[in-house]
């Protein structure tokens, strides 16, 4: 590979403002060099767009089938972007709850995107074979802080400063952006990426107002598109419009190059050799056996028209057959045939097996290709258990996870981006918020936290939900044998924040406790007035003293009412006159009395051979 960006570089660029001259110059000698790999990045959307050309009979549209799009939108579906764990590794055990809050604000970082951006970088990664993910700091959900010259008097100033406070701890100015390789041109050396160009077409009238003081090359060049370049390096960044100047060049400050690749290792080597040879996606090897499906299918749609309808043949006398062809009505419509002209079906013609058999070949072929069939969901022959469609399944996803790892390699670079764009851009304290099916939390860091240490290690993988969900059935089987720690167990299980998980655990069992309880009871009884009644239920041991009509009857006998005095007092009365009975029967009679009050209605007391209730 001829190294372009050594033998352009000047030594000390880095330090200096890069100039026009040496923008264009590389613009200029490395467009050709990407541009075989551009020409295939639009190869691979005609097919995922189904804009191929492809050769049909005339007088016949073409039918091509969604096998591309359904190929790269299966393989986007299995790389589970929505359940990635993100670890800071820190040697000693006091730095835990800083690494978890670099956890969390790493994850917050991904949660607070309101763009599908790994899903996007997913997709490109199969289509293209690449991808770039690019990390920008966007100063317009930033506030500026107040300056004290601005303000008349001191109270003023305070107030503004504290509604800016509370502003920057609601905003967020972190923006992650997909960039697709096919607008792009970069540094392709093996040293490092030093520098990147984004190629765009937009409306002239828009840089026009944007930018007033650009003026385009040509007079009527307003209305028409203008190409817009975007230049950034490690230190310096521009745009231009045209070849021109229209903001820059100025120092970004970030302290990196924001532009981060999702490399899949789709090739042999990911480092030597042309980028069209080093990235190719999971299309490129079928594009012949793409467009051989989509012949055969149009060959067997275009055969099926011509023959699904039965045709007339007219025999006869030139002049009398066309006069009956002109006037023969179909659908039990009344004809006349002439002598000597006769009207029969025409010969029935059946599509040619060959190209049903071809066309199952085929997209045989396409399976071993990419993936099996099994992992869209669809049951393989021969196969009848689920465990069996399962572990098939498993071993079909193996396929994605080379695009997963290049995209977790990313992830961890774009990390490390966050935190040093809050060392060097923001230099203060962010506050991110995290919501989610399982992640909730508030997570503030600053550059303290940070102190240039940027290590971090993501894990994504190609599984389905299930798979997660056996992931965390392993994690407990193995906190249960004593094999890892609780820690561990719920960061397998896919917890970001183990430690204050732990502490919701303890002050859960904390407030179960019996003398919690008791006293959330008697603070309880204290608000609403009614621990006096308690205290006298407590101390009577037997039916409440006093004249109190608040007054518990715990233990007591039932109170009377009106007119029912004497009943309940015979009642009583016989009941203490049988307490001594058996309860067990002591005769047939008494069994069959038992029997028949033990098999009446359900509910309430039932009355014993003794005269006494139980109930």
């Amino acid at each position: 590979m001829v190294q372009l960006a050594d033998k352009l570089w000047i030594p000390g660029f880095d330090a200096k403002e890069p100039t026009l001259d040496l923008i264009l110059s590389l613009k200029k000698d490395y467009t050709p060099y990407f541009a075989e790999f551009h020409k295939q990045c639009e190869t691979e959307e005609s097919y995922y767009y189904q804009t191929v050309k492809v050769p049909v009979p005339d007088h016949f549209d073409p039918v091509i089938p969604a096998t591309a799009r359904a190929i790269v939108n299966v393989a986007t579906d299995h790389v589970d972007v929505n359940n990635f764990s993100i670890e800071v590794p820190l040697s000693s055990p006091q730095a835990k709850a800083r690494a978890e809050r670099l956890m969390k604000f790493y994850t917050g970082c991904w949660l607070a995107q309101k763009e599908p951006v790994l899903r996007t970088a997913v997709k490109q990664a199969f289509l293209y074979g690449i991808s770039f993910i690019k990390p920008t700091f966007d100063p317009m959900n930033w506030p500026d802080a107040p300056i004290l010259d601005d303000y008349d008097a001191e109270d003023e100033y305070k107030e503004s400063l504290k509604e800016w406070m509370e502003k920057r701890k609601m905003a967020f100015p972190l923006r992650d952006v997909v960039v697709n390789p096919r607008t792009l041109i970069w540094d392709d050396s093996r040293l490092r990426m030093k520098w990147a160009m984004q190629t765009t077409n937009v409306p002239a009238y828009d840089v026009k107002r944007r930018y007033p003081e650009w003026l385009p090359k040509q007079k009527d060049k307003v209305t028409d598109m203008a190409e817009w370049l975007e230049y950034w390096d490690e230190e310096w960044c521009a745009y231009l419009a045209e070849d021109q100047f229209v903001w820059g060049p100025y120092k970004h400050n970030y302290g990196f190059l924001p532009f981060f690749p999702v490399k899949t290792a789709s090739a042999m080597d990911y480092e030597e050799g042309r980028p069209e040879e080093r990235y190719q996606g999971i299309l490129k090897p079928i594009h012949s056996l793409l467009e051989t499906e989509a012949r055969l299918v149009s060959q067997y749609s275009a055969i099926v028209r011509q023959t699904a309808w039965r045709t007339l043949d007219v025999h006869g006398p030139k002049a009398q057959a066309e006069e009956v062809a002109a006037n023969y009505q179909l659908f039990g419509g009344i004809n006349v045939v002439p002598p000597g002209v006769e009207v029969v079906a025409s010969p029935t013609i059946q599509v040619p097996n060959d190209i049903g058999d071809l066309l199952g070949q085929i997209q045989t072929m396409i399976e071993e290709a990419t993936f099996p069939n099994v992992v869209r969901g669809q049951r393989p022959t021969g196969i009848s258990s689920g465990y069996g469609v399962s572990a098939l399944a498993g071993m079909g996803r193996l396929v994605f996870q080379g695009v997963a790892d290049g995209l977790r390699h990313c992830m961890e670079q774009v990390n490390s981006a966050h935190a040093k764009l809050v060392e060097n851009r923001i230099k203060g304290k962010l506050t991110v918020h995290a919501r989610s099916e399982i992640h909730d939390f508030d997570q503030t860091v600053g550059p303290e936290d940070i102190r240039g240490y940027y290590e971090n290690i993501v894990q994504i993988k190609a599984e389905a939900p299930e798979e997660r969900e056996r992931e965390a059935t392993l994690a407990l089987q193995l906190k249960q044998g004593g094999i890892i720690s609780l820690y561990e167990a719920q960061r397998r299980a896919g917890i970001t924040n183990p430690l204050e998980e732990q502490m919701q655990m303890r002050a859960e069992t904390l407030l179960n406790t019996e003398p919690f309880i008791m006293a959330q009871a008697q603070q309880l009884l204290a608000l609403m007035g009614l621990q006096p009644q308690m205290e006298a239920a407590a101390g009577s041991e037997g039916a409440p003293t006093g004249n109190n009509p608040g007054s518990m009857n715990l233990g007591g006998a039932q109170l009377a009412r009106p007119g029912e005095g004497a009943i309940q007092g015979q009642r009583m009365a016989t009941n203490q006159a049988n307490a001594g009975a058996p309860v067990f029967p002591q005769s047939l009679a008494d069994m069959g009395q038992l029997g028949r009050q033990l098999g009446g209605p359900m509910g309430g007391s039932v009355a014993m051979p003794n005269g006494a209730r139980v109930g």
